[in-house]
């Protein structure tokens, strides 16, 4: 939102019921989405038709209700958050619970030439050998 805008805007067209907040709140802690785009196309459902923008929802509902789950910072972690956790990946051919049905073995994974309680605390980096 820039200055202009918030000196423009309606006050009353964007105000938002508090059912929409909580929706929106409810939403944000969900774990059935992967995009911030989802979210905003279910901004119509709750009522909130004046903007398509899920961020700038929670903008307004947390500055008309102050829930501490709508604050920017929070609502930035958790899109943070969601966005970076791994995707979820379709059903592979040939393994378990794949579209042919059968489970087959999986080849073992060879041993590492050192075990991995002999290393040093690396911290992710490889050591220089």
């Amino acid at each position: 939102m820039t200055p202009d805008w918030i000196k423009r805007r309606d006050w009353v067209a964007t105000y938002p019921t508090r059912e929409a907040a909580l929706a929106l709140v409810e939403w944000i802690k969900a774990d059935d989405w992967e995009r911030v785009s989802e979210l905003d196309k279910r901004l119509d459902g709750v009522g909130i038709g004046w903007t398509q923008s899920f961020h700038a929802a929670t903008e307004r509902c947390f500055e008309v209700y102050g829930y501490p789950d709508l604050e920017a910072v929070v609502v930035a972690r958790r899109v943070a958050e969601v966005s970076l956790r791994p995707a979820r990946s379709a059903p592979q051919e040939g393994v378990a619970g794949g579209r042919d049905g059968l489970s087959r073995a999986s080849a073992p994974a060879t041993p590492d030439a050192r075990p991995e309680g002999s290393q040093t605390m690396t911290y992710g980096f490889t050591p220089r050998r």
